[in-house]
């Protein structure tokens, strides 16, 4: 008789321990960041430019552009990137070309910086795109655009702007 009378108690009591065990696991998870997780965010640093003169200028060379990339990966796992192509452009016209590593690991939570030295075949930039720039450059509103297509998996795309002057 006492067992029918307190076996419904127990039955609660086990009960509201273990969703307050299971609650306190949560919310510690959710403390520590462990479920956390972020897409793959990126970002270009231009550290040397030379040859963005006028094409008939004389002792004009091929324009070369130095940049540094950042991948930070948010996510809890490490991520791979096959290698591919940069492009680096001013108004909408490519000024050259590069790549980056042939393929990469980026650790979980970790980010990987790697440089891209993209040059041209051409001599110097065309006059009237070289007017342009110099008023932007004047005004301080210049900004070369930063195309990185990556390959395997997914074949994705990054675009920056960066200031020429800054």
């Amino acid at each position: 008789m006492v067992m029918a009378l307190f076996f419904p108690f127990i039955f609660w009591v086990v009960i509201f321990y273990l969703v307050a065990a299971t609650m306190a696991i949560v919310r510690a998870s959710l403390s520590i960041n462990i479920d956390q997780d972020y897409p793959i965010s990126s970002s270009v640093q231009l550290v040397g430019v030379k040859g963005l003169e006028p094409s008939l200028a004389p002792g004009a060379v091929s324009p070369a552009i130095g940049l540094l990339v950042r991948v930070d990966d948010g996510h809890i796992y490490d991520e791979y990137r096959e290698g591919g192509g940069v492009t680096v452009s001013y108004a909408g016209v490519p000024l050259a070309h590069g790549h980056t590593p042939i393929s990469f690991r980026v650790g979980a939570k970790a980010a990987l910086t790697f440089t891209v030295n993209a040059t041209a075949e051409s001599v110097g930039v065309p006059e009237d795109l070289f007017r342009l720039m110099s008023t932007e450059r004047r005004w301080g509103a210049a900004q070369l655009e930063v195309r990185m297509q990556l390959g395997w998996p997914g074949w994705e795309s990054y675009a920056w702007s960066v200031d020429l002057d800054g």
